[in-house]
């Protein structure tokens, strides 16, 4: 670039530019041209040049000031993206549980406990205890884990008693109440 005013040609005159505009060539694709026209109208620009001149400077500020510089940002787009792995993760685990499961190791089961005041952890144990909320998780814990055993035969279960270890013995019937 030379430090000389340029001159406006004979077609820029021809057009009616005036002498501070001068024209640029971009050759997009058909589908972004025919996208940029629509954007155009509809943001009521009276040209695709001008919409896109609008555009490009604003692009300018924002890089300017840190906002666009994909180099840069790199790292934070693979950072999001594997948030939106995670993320995606957890929406899947928590389809596959069952409704109502509540899953002790999300901070915001924890969080729920706390307030403002520092509280002693025996205190925070007490208020997760107490509020019944475990009882579901520990009710299903146990359940599954005496029909899994049940079926190895190291329990037995008598309508009317309840469970027991399961004995050897056939001929041992002793139910205790």
């Amino acid at each position: 670039m030379s430090d000389e005013e340029p001159q406006q040609t004979e077609w820029e005159t021809e057009v009616g530019l005036s002498e501070e505009t001068t024209y640029v060539a971009i050759y997009p694709s058909r589908k972004h041209a025919e996208q940029w026209m629509e954007e155009a109208e509809e943001q009521g620009y009276g040209s695709r040049s001008k919409y896109l001149y609008e555009l490009i400077q604003e692009a300018r500020a924002a890089r300017q000031e840190g906002f666009l510089a994909y180099s840069q940002n790199e790292s934070k787009v693979e950072e999001l993206q594997l948030q939106v792995e995670q993320l995606q993760d957890e929406l899947e685990d928590a389809r596959n549980s069952e409704p109502g499961e509540i899953d002790i190791e999300h901070e915001e089961f924890v969080t729920a406990f706390l307030t403002d005041r520092y509280q002693e952890f025996e205190s925070i144990l007490k208020d997760v205890t107490g509020s019944g909320v475990l009882t579901g998780i520990v009710k299903d814990a146990v359940e599954e884990q005496l029909f899994d055993l049940a079926e190895e035969d190291k329990v037995e279960y008598k309508q009317g008693y309840g469970w027991r270890l399961a004995h050897d013995d056939a001929d041992t019937e002793a139910v205790e109440a």
